[in-house]
């Protein structure tokens, strides 16, 4: 089934929140910092607020509670004290049209005595380093292992130890973060993107001490997420801009304004150490990682708990540990990216595995297929006992069964000139939901009319991948009925009961699993009322129903006080993918030529959006192996819009063969579970297994530049 949206989106007309407008509208703007670190000397708004058609200068002081979260490390709505990256917001203009309001932001004088930069994640933690919160600048640490790994990796046979880097992406949604605020009658609504309404409805309470019921988001249609509008600052920004003014507020982000205060993905710096048997058991496996999550808090700590979980992929493992460190700094703000964690520890894990398999003598496939977690397998970190609806082995054979694979040496010997051919495979895994001991929950609402047409008010939101359609399938199948009969709403947080983020893999899963549930509930009430027509005259029309996230059953070697520390997950997407591509071996050019993208979404509600997810998360991640780098030197960017930062254009993204590989979620709706991240996550590792293939050289870091893989072949 399409997206209702299909023809709007593809002809230009859908009508996304930024694209609003309202009677008496202003418009918004932001005074941004110029400079990584800095103590504010003064901020004069003076000039600013003189000019005409200007009707609202802000800065922190006027904000009834300058915090974007509970703890100072969340960061300020307005720094008033300190800035701590190139881009944080100092001021919020309103005026009566953009170019006023962004001429007004230039116009604000702030005097910074510059501070010294904290660049470098690896000497953050050094006592000279100067500290950007008074805790220092330690954000998290997590660490974990199940048992002796010194010794097992004394014993092993073969020992692979790679130190790995993978750097920041910026997300590139199509649609820069905006919107628009309106106050009535002392209450807001604001439409603008979010993957989170109930986050930001708490983050717009806080900033201006109100009830949480006098806040409604809608929050779409937006352009695009794949994390960055989990909890981004805009929501804020218009509510007290909106306020201040007594008007509509419109504010729109320049891309230049997102390259420098958008969040990123997490840069890691990774080592691994993994050992094997001579006859290609795992023996152990044992990996330290920092991460860099810029000035404030934001998601780090949860994204190394994830990278934690992931750090043994999809494999059995005698015995592992992992030591994960997040740290501030006074680079780009990091936060949730597609993948959460997963891609940069998946890495350096499958690397490890492709070099094993060559010092070993064996086939990469063979390595990692007996050594693959089955259904009702143990994790190989925690130990607790995976979903029986895992199929990890057999989304590696249909990866592994495709004929770019089975015919990689031929193509390899068609080889012409100075370009070499190499084919790579890799795997990967990454959990449903927020994970055990979170509380996770999705629900949903439902009303029918005296001639049975149902409406459903469900979450998670949509924010480009049409769950909404999703919805509307499960919801016809449980009901048996004409899906033009059903009405979805999804993202406005007047009609949608509370449902969490729309993040983690968790919207078909959680969501689609509350949607059957109310569905089921409403179709035995109308078997025992006889039709919708009496179920409305007896005011039993609407039906609520919630779906909480099964935890793990047995928490493994995890103490069950600190289940949700560690928030390990019971069910897990997969994918393997396969890669083949061409490299010049006198430039260091790498050109793609196909991907196989197999993946274990248990049952596919609606193959064409699974294969769309599929498609746009493997072009992301050859974004991140091959070109993609926020690049910063000493806290300043140097990547700072799109003519210098490179993502995949439509002569760079190749065939991609996705195989969906049918199974059986007994936890999740008709069998269905999440997938749309964990495709994201073997490109990388796959690329490097091809270049590897191709000329003998291992990349060691992502993305493989040119420039970076010449030295390697030098």
């Amino acid at each position: 089934m399409p997206a209702e949206q299909a023809r709007e989106i593809v002809v230009g007309t859908l009508e996304y929140v930024t694209d609003l407008r309202f009677p008496g509208m202003l418009h918004g703007a932001v005074t941004r910092s110029a400079i990584p670190h800095g103590r504010i000397v003064a901020i004069d708004t003076t000039k600013a607020a003189a000019m005409p058609g200007v009707r609202a200068v802000l800065t922190g002081a006027d904000v009834p509670c300058n915090r974007l979260g509970p703890a100072d490390v969340d960061g300020p709505v307005l720094a008033d004290q300190r800035v701590r990256q190139v881009g944080e917001a100092i001021a919020l203009i309103a005026a009566v049209d953009e170019g006023t309001a962004r001429r007004a932001a230039e116009a604000v004088v702030v005097t910074v005595e510059p501070l010294t930069v904290v660049a470098d994640p690896r000497t953050a933690l050094s006592p000279e380093v100067p500290k950007l919160h008074e805790g220092g600048n330690l954000a998290g640490r997590i660490g974990f292992a199940s048992g002796d790994v010194e010794a097992a990796l004394a014993a092993a046979d073969v020992v692979v130890e790679r130190t790995v880097g993978t750097g920041a992406q910026e997300h590139v949604a199509i649609e820069p973060p905006g919107g628009v605020a309106l106050w009535e009658a002392g209450q807001v609504t604001i439409w603008c993107g979010s993957q989170n309404p109930g986050l930001h409805r708490r983050k717009v309470a806080r900033a201006l001490n109100v009830e949480i019921d006098d806040v409604r988001l809608v929050a779409g249609p937006v352009g695009g997420a794949f994390g960055a509008r989990n909890d981004d600052p805009m929501p804020v920004f218009l509510a007290v801009l909106a306020k201040a003014a007594g008007a509509p507020v419109h504010m729109r982000m320049t891309r230049e304004e997102v390259m420098a205060a958008g969040p990123k993905r997490h840069p890691f710096h990774t080592t691994v150490r993994v050992g094997f048997t001579r006859d290609g058991d795992l023996a152990a496996s044992d990996m330290t990682a920092l991460a860099d999550t810029g000035p404030y808090v934001t998601s780090g700590p949860n994204v190394l708990k994830t990278s934690a979980e992931m750090s043994v992929g999809p494999y059995r493992m005698p015995v592992a540990r992992f030591d994960g460190r997040v740290v501030y700094t006074n680079n780009a703000n990091a936060g949730a990216f597609r993948g959460y964690g997963v891609p940069q520890v998946a890495f350096a894990l499958e690397t490890a595995i492709d070099e094993a398999a060559a010092r070993l003598g064996m086939d990469p496939v063979e390595l990692r297929m007996r050594n693959l977690l089955r259904g009702g397998d143990r994790h190989g970190l925690y130990g607790h006992a995976v979903t029986p609806g895992l199929r990890a082995a057999e989304t590696l054979a249909a990866a592994a069964a495709d004929d770019w694979w089975v015919s990689r040496r031929e193509w390899q010997r068609a080889a012409r000139g100075l370009w070499r051919r190499g084919t790579g495979i890799a795997m990967a895994v990454k959990g449903v939901g927020l994970g055990s001991g979170r509380g996770d929950a999705a629900r949903a609402r439902l009303i029918c009319d005296i001639n049975g047409h149902v409406r459903i008010w469900a979450g998670p939101n949509h924010t480009g991948q049409a769950i909404d359609v999703a919805y509307r399938q499960i919801a016809a199948d449980v009901l048996g009925m004409d899906p033009a009969r059903i009405t979805v709403t999804v993202g406005d947080s007047q009609l949608v009961p509370e449902s969490g983020a729309t993040a983690a893999s968790r919207s078909m899963y959680a969501g689609g699993s509350a949607v059957a549930a109310v569905c089921e509930r409403y179709k035995a009430a109308l078997a025992e009322a006889g039709g919708p027509a009496r179920l409305v005259e007896l005011g039993r029309a609407e039906f609520e129903a919630t779906f909480h996230l099964p935890d793990v059953a047995d928490p493994g070697l995890i103490p069950p006080e600190r289940l949700g520390d560690h928030a390990p997950h019971l069910v897990y997407g997969c994918s393997a993918q396969v890669v083949r591509l061409e490299v010049h071996e006198l430039t260091g050019e790498i050109r793609v030529a196909g991907v196989v993208c197999a993946v274990d979404c248990g049952r596919a509600i609606n193959p064409g959006a699974v294969i769309g997810q599929a498609e746009g998360g493997v072009a992301q991640g050859l974004g991140l192996a091959l070109m993609e780098e926020h690049r910063l030197d000493g806290g300043r960017p140097l990547t700072t819009s799109l003519e210098n930062y490179l993502i995949p254009t439509a002569r760079d993204v190749p065939e991609i063969r996705t195989l969906l590989v049918e199974g059986d979620e007994p936890t999740g709706p008709m069998g269905a579970k999440g997938m749309s991240e964990v495709v994201i996550v073997p490109t990388g590792p796959a690329v490097a297994a091809a270049v590897a293939d191709a000329v003998g050289v291992r990349p060691a870091r992502l993305p493989i530049t040119p420039e970076r893989l010449l030295e390697g072949l030098r």
